[in-house]
């Protein structure tokens, strides 16, 4: 039955992420979207690319929810409901994911507004859910590839124990070690993410639309023709040169 649940509403999200833009990266210049994606085999069904902060809350929002629900079915009766406690480790792990999102816009934000020569990882075409979500600018990236592998570990770990325990684990299962690890891994993630769209290597089909056009090449000076020299040959000074005039002999 639980897993039943999670097939349900994950399924939910998965309909909705794939008529929306939920779980995906908002474009900065559609220029250049529609530059990449025409390089494409099917342009017109082109789409922009998944957010791994979206895509990470919509997967534990997903589980708790589902164990919350499994929970409550399998320990209520009709003349009693027992409704879950949200113990400190769901709630941490819900803001981790809240938070991820939450500071992986603000970097979105900042990085539109201050773009460079080449063209930001936000605006490039979906290549399939999970390269998009390992992927910035440049290619698979690790910081972001140690990310989703803790956060499959993690959620591998709670939904086990769901699973064969009709209850939410607390921190015996979710320890603090755990907790302290998934931190680290979305620190590193966002702390490597605000250098993301810098120093990317820029080529024709890269070069972003809102680059500063580069001044052409200033031509060097021309060359300055020697001026010719007017002075007389001679020993002696010309008439109306102002010079002394030779000695006499007389």
């Amino acid at each position: 039955m639980y897993y039943l649940i999670l097939l349900i509403l994950g399924g939910i999200v998965v309909i909705v992420s794939k008529e929306s833009s939920m779980l995906r990266n908002e474009i900065f210049n559609d220029a250049n979207f529609c530059k990449l994606a025409a390089n494409m085999k099917n342009a017109k069904k082109a789409r922009p690319s998944f957010s791994l902060g979206r895509s990470q809350l919509a997967f534990w929002t997903v589980i708790v929810i589902s164990s919350f629900i499994y929970v409550f079915l399998e320990c209520s009766t009709r003349q009693n409901f027992a409704i879950p406690a949200l113990n400190d480790v769901n709630l941490a792990l819900l803001g981790i994911a809240a938070g991820t999102t939450l500071v992986s816009k603000t970097i979105d934000n900042s990085q539109k507004d201050t773009q460079g020569d080449a063209i930001p990882q936000q605006d490039y075409p979906s290549k399939g859910f999970f390269i998009d979500i390992i992927s910035d600018e440049k290619g698979v990236s690790v910081h972001r590839l140690q990310n989703v592998i803790w956060t499959i570990v993690v959620g591998a770990i709670y939904i086990g124990f769901v699973a064969t325990h009709p209850q939410l684990p607390d921190s015996t299962i979710i320890t603090t070690q755990l907790l302290a690890m998934m931190g680290i891994s979305t620190g590193a993630y966002l702390g490597l993410k605000i250098n993301e769209n810098k120093n990317a290597p820029v080529s024709e089909d890269t070069v972003n639309v809102n680059a500063a056009p580069v001044p052409p090449p200033v031509p060097p000076p021309a060359p300055v023709a020697p001026v010719p020299n007017l002075k007389p040959q001679g020993d002696g000074a010309t008439p109306g040169s102002g010079g002394n005039p030779p000695a006499s002999n007389s």
